[in-house]
C-alpha cells in the first residue's frame, strides 16, 4: 500500500516536471526566435522618445523609456478568472494543435498601451498558471503601421491575430482589433472553439 502511494506521487511530480520542462522549452525556443529578428529604434516626434519597430521582448519593452505608461497600466489588469479555466481546458483537450498570437502594437499609441498589459498577463497566465502556453509574439510598429519585418500592415493598432497551427500549417482564425469585444481571455475563448 506504501509502495502505490510513492509510486503515484512518483508519477505524479514527473508529470507536472515534464510540463514545466515543456513550458521551458516553449519559452525558451520563442525568445531565441525573437531575438534572431532585427529590432530597431526610430524616434517618434510627437512622443519624443524611442519606439521599438519590428519584433521586440518585453524585456525590450522593460528597458523603453515608455515603460512606466505599461506598468500603472498593469496595475489595473484582472483576468476574467472563469474565461482563462475553460480556454486552459479547451487549449488542452486539443494538445494536438498549437497556436500563436502575434500583437502589433505602437508605442506612442494609448490603446496599445493598455492592452499590451493585459495581453502578457493573459499569455503568462495561460502558460505558467494552467501548462498550456501559447506562441506570442510582440510587434512594434511605427505611425505608418511599419513594423520592418514583413508585408502584413494591421488595419488598426493594437492588433492581435490569433493562428492555429496544425500538420505545421499556421492559419489565422481570428483577429482582436483595438479592444477586446468581451474580454482578451472571452475572445480568445470564443475564436478558438470555432
Amino acid at each position: 500500500m506504501l509502495f502505490q502511494e510513492f509510486n503515484i506521487h512518483l508519477q505524479i511530480k514527473i508529470h507536472i516536471m515534464k510540463k514545466i520542462a515543456f513550458v521551458i522549452v516553449i519559452c525558451l525556443l520563442s525568445t531565441s526566435s525573437i531575438f534572431s529578428q532585427n529590432l530597431k529604434w526610430e524616434n517618434d516626434e510627437e512622443k519624443s522618445y524611442q519606439v521599438p519597430v519590428g519584433l521586440c521582448t518585453w524585456n525590450d519593452l522593460e528597458q523603453a523609456e515608455f515603460f512606466y505608461i505599461i506598468r500603472d497600466n498593469s496595475a489595473e489588469v484582472i483576468l476574467n478568472a472563469d474565461a482563462t479555466v475553460k480556454l486552459a481546458k479547451a487549449l488542452e483537450s486539443q494538445s494536438n494543435t498549437k497556436y500563436e498570437i502575434d500583437a502589433y502594437f505602437g508605442a506612442w499609441d494609448e490603446e496599445s498601451l493598455k492592452q499590451l498589459p493585459h495581453f502578457y498577463a493573459f499569455v503568462m497566465t495561460i502558460g505558467a498558471k494552467y501548462q498550456q502556453p501559447i506562441e506570442y509574439k510582440f510587434i512594434g510598429c511605427n505611425r505608418e503601421y511599419n513594423n520592418g519585418i514583413n508585408d502584413m500592415v494591421p488595419p488598426t493598432l493594437p492588433y492581435f491575430a490569433i493562428y492555429r497551427l496544425t500538420n505545421g500549417q499556421r492559419t489565422l482564425i481570428g483577429e482582436i482589433k483595438e479592444q477586446p469585444k468581451l474580454s482578451f481571455e472571452e475572445d480568445v475563448l470564443n475564436i478558438i472553439k470555432r
